[in-house]
């Protein structure tokens, strides 16, 4: 008896192992997208503390710049997954929004007002609408 594999084994195993895969990329990069958008959250309830800090040093939120106060980016080391910027700046107004860059561009901007009203633009349509008021995944 020769010991080992046939051929015909090998290309099974292969075939099974290469079914497996197809199967588990996709969930794994839907978990890594699901992580980058959390982490973008986390970031911009952090640069919004910021603001309020700054606000109160300050009595306005009107010349605060995001780069100086928490950063640019999500996360703020390693690849960029999203750009954070500050808009819409007043004495008592502003507008946070993290743009998708990279392997999470099709995941839709998020974007934290002021006032608190939170926006995740889901179909990545690049329009906040009504039924987008929710970070919830």
């Amino acid at each position: 008896m020769a010991a080992g594999f046939t051929l015909l084994e090998l290309l099974v195993v292969m075939v099974l192992l290469a079914v497996l895969a197809s199967v588990a990329l996709p969930s794994y990069r839907d978990y890594q997208r699901q992580g980058h958008r959390s982490a973008a959250i986390a970031d911009l309830a952090r640069c919004a503390q910021a603001l309020e800090r700054y606000r109160v040093a300050e009595l306005t939120y009107a010349n605060a710049q995001l780069a100086s106060l928490c950063g640019t980016q999500s996360p703020r080391q390693g690849d960029a997954q999203y750009t954070l910027t500050l808009s819409g700046l007043s004495a008592t107004d502003y507008v946070l929004l993290a743009s998708p860059q990279g392997s999470q561009a099709g995941d839709g901007a998020l974007r934290l007002q002021a006032s608190g009203v939170r926006h995740w633009d889901r179909n990545n349509n690049g329009l906040f609408e009504d039924d987008e008021a929710s970070w919830q995944f």
